[in-house]
């Protein structure tokens, strides 16, 4: 077999590696990384870091309870805001539905009254152009009746002339009057 040789710190035999190891003092590599890994530790608590880390974290979880209280707080009085807005949304909307109604009521009751003045200014009208209808009946009467006194005074003055007898042109007046009478009423 072949002898060992050192290469840079390692020993070659028969094809296989082995580490090579450095001692100082007594101590290997994980000594000497225990020892200054104890020195950092010593170091950090002589100044006082864990201490000051508790103080940061302490002021961190006031801050942070801080700010918790303040959204809890703002919650509520967001809540507060959004049921006293609920609360106005709901008085509003039974203020629409009654006004609504007193407005669709107070309607009605103005077409009702529209409709009774349109009714009574219609039976007015009417009752006019009944009564100016009447008149003209009557005025209409009344000129028909003077024309026929008209007709018949003329007719009753020709036959009074054609027969020129006073006797019988008396007679015929008379009868000529008593039944304009007759026929006026």
């Amino acid at each position: 077999m072949a002898e060992p040789t050192e290469i840079a710190g390692t020993t070659a035999t028969g094809g296989t590696e082995q580490p090579h190891e450095l001692k100082w003092l007594g101590l290997n590599a994980e000594g000497y990384i225990a020892i200054a890994f104890l020195l950092f530790v010593v170091l950090l608590l002589y100044v006082k870091v864990p201490k000051m880390l508790a103080t940061a974290l302490d002021g961190r979880a006031t801050k942070v309870r801080a700010d918790l209280d303040e959204a809890k707080r703002l919650r509520a009085e967001a809540e507060a805001l959004l049921a006293g807005y609920q609360a106005k949304a709901e008085t509003a909307s039974v203020d629409a539905a009654h006004i609504l109604a007193t407005a669709q009521t107070e309607a009605a009751a103005i077409v009702a009254d529209a409709r009774t003045q349109a009714e009574a200014v219609i039976a007015r009208r009417t009752a006019m152009a009944e009564t100016k209808i009447a008149a003209a009946e009557r005025a209409a009467e009344a000129s028909v009746r003077a024309q026929a006194v008209d007709f018949a005074t003329a007719a009753a003055r020709r036959i009074i002339v054609a027969h020129d007898d006073p006797a019988e042109a008396a007679r015929l007046t008379s009868a000529a009057i008593g039944e304009l009478d007759r026929r006026l009423h």
